[in-house]
């Protein structure tokens, strides 16, 4: 881990270097990030098109912070705090067209039994109408990984707040699945 730090502190300095010096490093720590501040993302907003979109903002505003000599330690943090801001800020704008209710009703359409194939895509669909709050805690705690002191650090939330969110998304997530989970258990 700590080798891992430290060639992220030589990056950051790298960025800051010669034109050429500062294009490796940004490669680097592009190719290093990218993928799974993508996914973040792509969980967050539900669409690949906005997402990759929102991906290069996230870089491009990177780069512009460390050119203007913003100090911080672990790119890959600062990285995500940057895409976590630009998908808030893409929620809080974006008109919000679905439902649980009209969620719940597409369970009339699926036959049974459900193939796991579709129980992924019911619980990509039951993130989508989650509040903004509860898919984010989701997000970091089930797809990113994250710890809830790592969860409390980026989004400056007590751990219990945290906690209490992660709950509720799973208790969200699982009244919406509930109407296919029984079907399959008959």
């Amino acid at each position: 881990m700590k080798k891992h730090q430290s060639k992220d502190q030589e990056l950051l300095i790298a960025l800051r270097g010669t034109h050429s010096e500062a294009e490796k490093a940004f490669a680097e720590l592009y190719n290093r990030y990218a993928q799974r501040t993508y996914a973040f993302i792509l969980r967050m907003t539900g669409n690949a098109v906005v997402s990759q979109d929102l991906l290069q903002d996230v870089f491009i505003r990177f780069f512009n912070a460390t050119r203007q000599e913003l100090v911080f330690t672990n790119p890959g943090a600062f990285i995500l705090m940057i895409a976590r801001n630009l998908c808030l800020n893409y929620k809080r704008d974006e008109p919000h067209t679905e439902s649980i209710d009209e969620l719940l009703l597409i369970g009339n359409e699926v036959s049974y039994p459900i193939e796991q194939d579709e129980l992924l895509h019911l619980i990509t669909l039951s993130l989508e109408v989650l509040d903004t709050d509860y898919r984010e805690a989701f997000v970091l705690k089930f797809y990113q990984g994250y710890s809830y002191e790592e969860m409390s650090q980026l989004t400056g939330d007590t751990i219990p707040a945290l906690k209490n969110r992660v709950w509720r998304a799973k208790e969200q997530i699982r009244n919406v699945l509930r109407p296919y989970i029984f079907e399959t258990q008959q």
